[in-house]
């Protein structure tokens, strides 16, 4: 289960890549003639029916991408260059969701860890390191 949902969020990633550098550009130019600020529904829409395809029509597909080739070795049937292009994609798309889930984990981090409070509608930070009214770059003592 934890492999599927580091793959969903890969390939996530990968179709979020791909619609925002090559297919929302095309069709800007194409049906607008000029380029257009993506909002909040689109996004959401966007998400809802990239996680419906996969979950809908490539589950099923992808998964077999990894499970042919060991099955051509148990069998001892030569691999094909497809069979390695697929698990190597595969992989590929599984590195993205697991750098995707590490930086998830980061900003989650920075956000629990991160000493600023607000003081009258201006951000504020604790002394400490680098802070500009110590002057030094040692904590306070």
């Amino acid at each position: 289960m934890l492999s599927r949902v580091v793959f969903f969020l890969g390939l996530h990633e990968t179709m979020l890549h791909w619609m925002r550098t090559v297919v929302k550009l095309v069709v800007d130019d194409t049906i607008f003639g000029f380029r257009r600020e993506e909002r909040w529904v689109e996004r959401v829409a966007m998400a809802a029916s990239f996680g419906t395809l996969w979950w809908w029509r490539l589950r099923d597909e992808i998964e077999s991408l990894v499970v042919v080739p060991e099955v051509k070795t148990q069998l001892l049937i030569s691999i094909g260059l497809a069979d390695f292009v697929g698990w190597w994609l595969y992989y590929l798309t599984v590195t993205v969701g697991m750098i995707r889930v590490v930086k998830g984990l980061m900003w989650l981090g920075m956000i629990l860890l991160c000493n600023c409070r607000r003081v009258k509608g201006k951000l504020q930070e604790d002394q400490g390191f680098f802070s500009q009214e110590s002057k030094s770059y040692l904590p306070p003592t």
